[in-house]
């Protein structure tokens, strides 16, 4: 096997490597990482009290 075609299979192998990372990140669910105050739940008067 010569080297310049196992060196293409290899820069394949890292282009598919790449593609499939890339798509694994599109399609990871990032609203659990971000904080969204609509979704925080209600504090009460204690700990409001206790944070001031």
């Amino acid at each position: 096997m010569s080297v310049h075609l196992l060196a293409g299979v290899v820069v394949l192998l890292v282009l598919v490597a790449v593609s499939a990372y890339r798509e694994a990140l599109r399609n990871e669910p990032l609203g659990r990482f971000r904080i969204n105050p609509g979704k925080l739940p209600q504090m009460d008067e204690t700990e409001e009290s206790a944070l001031q």
